[in-house]
């Protein structure tokens, strides 16, 4: 795997499952690549589909495997519930420079769907020289 640094923006969700009974969710998103830096998405109230349109840079290392995205309902004064979580693998954003496209927030052991959350990437190699 190359070593380089990887910009990642969390552009819309469609699709999502409602976690709240009365309302839309209130959504954000927390992209990572290693659980011990997390970015997030600022969180948007009751949308039923959510545009944030936020980026994010991270340095790639040759042990990175994934990206991570965890999608979640804020409720004031609450833990958030988890709407869905997903990975993609850095090995085609790599081969390729890039990637843009809807990736599925599966739902309970893999079946059915939570929703969709676009997502797109860049990735620029860092020289070794």
């Amino acid at each position: 795997m190359a070593q380089g640094h990887l910009r990642v923006t969390i552009v819309e969700a469609a699709k999502l499952a409602d976690k709240d009974k009365t309302d839309f969710n209130d959504p954000y998103v927390e992209v990572y690549i290693d659980e011990k830096k997390k970015y997030k998405t600022r969180t948007l109230e009751n949308v039923e589909r959510p545009i944030w349109n936020e980026t994010f840079d991270f340095d790639i290392w040759p042990s990175n495997e994934y990206v991570h995205i965890d999608v979640y309902d804020e409720d004031e004064g609450k833990k958030p519930d988890v709407i869905g979580s997903a990975k993609v693998s850095l090995d085609d954003v790599i081969r390729k420079g890039h990637y843009d496209d809807w990736v599925k927030l599966p739902g309970f052991l893999g079946f059915g769907s939570r929703g969709d959350i676009h997502i797109r990437m860049n990735f620029a190699k860092t020289s070794t020289d």
